[in-house]
């Protein structure tokens, strides 16, 4: 009688017979991963109401080998899965087996990734290295660039001040310190002039070569800030060209913001 019994490891369902399961107390042993078990105990539940009805106890083998009976299908290949998607489950990437070209890409995406994690912490590894440091701060300006920090992230505002050079003028004074080992990009400045309540009267916006170094030229001339530099600035504004809010307010005070972008640029 052709029964079915399943492996309780991998799950592959076999056909066996009665006479089989008679034999070693039904012990059987799976074809595709050698797992030994009751088949009489994992037959499936019809087969097991078949199995029952026929009162059949298990026979003792002629030998006295404890093998167990392997479920062989007609192939040789040791098992008959009656249910193809029981199969045990293969790994989805086998690199024993694997593409060439799949090897290859997945090294240069692990590689990629490390260089990215390295860029992006390039500053903190770069404080821990002065000498790398200071050979890129004496560099070119393409490898400043290269390793310049944003403005923002990077200088520190230590001083400022407007003066009224006459009525229609004002003098905006800055000191910018870079602690950092690497080069600074200049920033970009908003200056806002505020009435006795904080209120925005008028404001500007400046662009590094708006603005410029004291007893020098446009700012935007020297490439950077080099790192562990203070630099003063000097931004002169005519009032006739502030983006004016309140016209009729007088100004008591300012407000000076860094920005990486422009307005434009945002």
């Amino acid at each position: 009688m052709s029964l079915a019994t399943r492996c309780p490891n991998c799950n592959t369902l076999f056909k066996v017979t009665s006479g089989q399961l008679q034999m070693h107390e039904g012990k059987v042993r799976c074809g595709h991963c050698q797992t030994v078990f009751s088949g009489i105990e994992h037959l499936t539940s019809a087969d097991t109401e078949a199995w029952q009805k026929l009162d059949l106890s298990p026979r003792q083998s002629d030998d006295n080998h404890t093998s167990d009976h392997n479920l062989t299908g007609g192939d040789g290949t040791g098992s008959e899965a009656l249910f193809a998607n029981t199969a045990p489950t293969k790994p989805l990437l086998n690199f024993n087996q694997g593409n060439p070209a799949l090897k290859t890409a997945c090294i240069a995406l692990l590689l990629a990734l490390g260089v990215q994690a390295l860029w992006w912490q390039r500053i903190n590894l770069l404080q821990e290295t002065p000498e790398i440091a200071k050979h890129i701060n004496n560099a070119g300006p393409a490898i400043q660039r290269l390793f310049a920090s944003p403005a923002t992230q990077a200088l520190r505002v230590e001083g400022s001040g407007l003066q009224a050079l006459d009525e229609h003028n004002l003098r905006v004074d800055l000191t910018l310190h870079n602690p950092l080992p690497l080069p600074a990009r200049w920033p970009h400045l908003k200056v806002e002039l505020l009435d006795p309540q904080g209120l925005v009267l008028a404001s500007k916006s400046l662009s590094p070569g708006d603005y410029q170094l004291r007893d020098e030229n446009a700012a935007s001339q020297a490439p950077l800030i080099t790192g562990k530099k203070t630099v003063e600035v000097l931004a002169y504004l005519n009032l006739s060209t502030l983006n004016t809010q309140l016209p009729e307010s007088a100004a008591t005070g300012f407000r000076l913001e860094l920005f990486d972008q422009g307005p434009s640029e945002q």
